[in-house]
């Protein structure tokens, strides 16, 4: 009867740079692309629901593929390494992304996420270089360890209003970014979240946040002003270091604690001398 089986596209291992898969399809399987050097562009028909982990991972030259209003769930590692993938449209419907599911998608210029998104997994978009412009769906709500990691020109977050945690290392490496104001709904920040932001030069942390957690701002030598919360009770440690602030160049809570190394700074290295070449080293 209609309705009582599911079809499955298992593996693919053709030579053909546009693909156009077969209406009737309900699930792309696991690694059933995978490593396949040939594939420009993939067509999927409506009425896939479901893109199984690693479905399309390394498929190095992939630049095109459309993801149907029909998907609900996308699997890890789904695109993982998809170095030429310049756009994704994740249709509504999509609650989760997984462990790097987007990861070294490094040509990822436009990425659109749906208004159902509710979280985004482990290094998700992981060295995603080329994203300039992230806007996160307001029903977001948690943001996994290195999500954003090393999305080098990533310069502008639009933060959505019902966020609760944004664990560690999540924006690490984010080197363009300039401006973090986070949303009153936040009550966790984690270790790292984001350390050698370079470019980072305002953070404004919201009023549940207790704690700035170990390396948060480190690294982040451009940092000028930076508004804690009236709650916030401890400075862990190296959470400003390398950041050319001081202690006194941010207003605590008197009752604050501030590890004694949160806002340590390396010292320029000692020049000695010219290093001169020996040919016969």
């Amino acid at each position: 009867m209609a309705g009582d089986f599911t079809i499955t596209l298992e593996s693919y291992d053709g030579t053909d740079k546009d693909v156009v898969v077969a209406a009737g399809v309900d699930k792309i399987g696991h690694r059933a692309f995978t490593n396949n050097r040939y594939v420009h562009s993939i067509t999927l028909p409506e009425g896939v629901e479901v893109i199984e982990d690693e479905a399309f991972s390394a498929c190095v030259n992939l630049r095109s593929i459309n993801i149907p209003s029909t998907v609900r769930a996308i699997g890890a590692g789904a695109f993982k390494g998809c170095w030429r993938l310049e756009e994704v449209h994740v249709p509504e419907g999509v609650e989760t992304l997984g462990l790097k599911t987007f990861a070294r998608c490094r040509s990822l210029k436009t990425l659109t996420l749906p208004t159902t998104l509710r979280s985004i997994g482990e290094a998700c978009f992981q060295h995603c270089g080329d994203l300039e412009t992230l806007v996160l769906p307001d029903a977001l709500e948690s943001i996994g360890t290195s999500a954003f990691y090393n999305c080098k020109t990533l310069k502008d977050v639009a933060w959505p209003s019902a966020l609760e945690v944004v664990e560690n290392e999540a924006f690490r490496g984010c080197a363009a970014l300039e401006e973090v104001e986070m949303p009153e709904s936040v009550g966790w920040m984690g270790q790292r979240c984001f350390k050698d932001c370079a470019s980072l030069a305002s953070a404004a942390l919201p009023p549940n946040i207790e704690f700035i957690e170990e390396g948060m701002f480190e690294g982040c030598s451009a940092l000028d002003a930076v508004v804690v919360p009236n709650d916030l009770s401890h400075v862990e440690s190296r959470a400003f270091a390398d950041s050319g602030l001081s202690q006194d160049d941010i207003a605590f809570p008197e009752d604050c604690h501030i590890a004694p190394d949160a806002f340590a700074q390396s010292e320029p290295k000692e020049v000695t001398g010219r290093a001169e070449w020996d040919p016969e080293s």
